[in-house]
């Protein structure tokens, strides 16, 4: 299920689907999400922000090819390898991303997504509705209808390296 997820999470920033990753996706998938989730620009600036830098780091953590790309399988093997720190990687990669979408869309500041703002990031992505809704219920263990940022955080943990709990519902 890890190096699924892994791959899962790499192919969701491929824009060209040529198995690489460059900054130029990086950026097109930030600006491709923002302009879905009618960010405004202060909102944009710190999503797209949040994906260089992501960018960087991976460069940093994994290493490019000859080209300056990372591949899916690189990118796989190192994020499902058992010798890395996983809260580097979370930390430095995965995270800056999920906290700059979080705080666009909590828009009240009250630390909490309802089921529509979940949903509304996933279809960003293409997640197809029921997928995220089945997601959504999984992870909001409490039955508010919310999820808390510490929950959000820590279910993109998992679907790193823990439960079966999908971000994303299945795909």
């Amino acid at each position: 299920m890890q190096r699924e997820n892994a791959g899962h999470a790499f192919d969701t920033s491929d824009m060209d689907g040529d198995g690489f990753l460059d900054q130029r996706d990086m950026i097109v998938v930030a600006e491709s999400v923002c302009d879905r989730l009618g960010l405004d620009e202060a909102r944009r600036d710190a999503v797209i922000t949040a994906y260089d830098y992501a960018w960087r780091n991976a460069v940093d953590l994994i290493g490019t090819d000859k080209d300056g790309k990372i591949s899916r399988e690189a990118y796989v093997r190192y994020a499902t390898s058992p010798d890395l720190d996983r809260v580097v990687f979370t930390a430095h990669i995965v995270w800056p991303i999920g906290d700059a979408l979080w705080d666009a869309l909590d828009t009240d500041g009250d630390e909490q997504l309802t089921r529509g703002e979940y949903l509304r990031l996933w279809g960003a992505y293409d997640v197809a509705g029921w997928s995220a809704r089945e997601a959504f219920e999984r992870l909001d263990t409490n039955l508010d209808g919310r999820l808390s940022k510490d929950e959000f955080a820590q279910a993109i943990y998992d679907f790193y390296y823990g439960s079966d709990v999908p971000i994303f519902g299945r795909h």
